[in-house]
């Protein structure tokens, strides 16, 4: 791997921050219908997405302490987006579950999402559109720590 120079940085630096501007305010666009946070855009996504899950299992995914967890997922659950169960397998364990609300608003915001990725790739022609999802693939897999 080559070393970046600093002028590279730099251009990446601000090339990325315009980038994910795009997605920030597809996410807020959905977001502020339902008056909901960063934290809680992404717990609600992720809470649709892997149905029956613990909040130990979302905070773990989104990388933030139990109790701030515990805080989405109540203000989740006030506003309807979100129920808490208990599995009859397991009464000790509580299960997450999004509700048809909160289902509609994350098919909002990934149309939101669908909507920046296709403003982006307009802007490209065919290959260049297959090499920003090549390298966009390549980056996400990359362990950056």
């Amino acid at each position: 791997m080559t070393e970046p120079t600093q002028e590279q940085v730099e251009h990446l630096t601000t090339a990325f921050e315009r980038f994910t501007r795009r997605f920030k305010v597809a996410e807020a666009a959905a977001a502020a219908e339902n008056a909901l946070n960063a934290l809680d855009a992404q717990t609600l996504v992720f809470i649709c997405d892997n149905a029956g899950c613990g909040a130990a299992d979302v905070a773990r995914y989104l990388d933030v302490a139990p109790t701030t967890m515990s805080s989405a997922t109540d203000r989740l659950v006030r506003k309807g987006l979100i129920e808490r169960r208990r599995p009859e397998e397991n009464r000790r364990t509580v299960a997450l579950t999004a509700t048809a609300k909160g289902v509609e608003v994350v098919g909002d915001q990934k149309a939101g999402y669908r909507n920046a990725c296709i403003a982006m790739l307009r802007a490209l022609n065919a290959s260049e559109q297959q090499e920003l999802i090549r390298l966009t693939e390549k980056i996400a897999d990359t362990n950056v720590e």
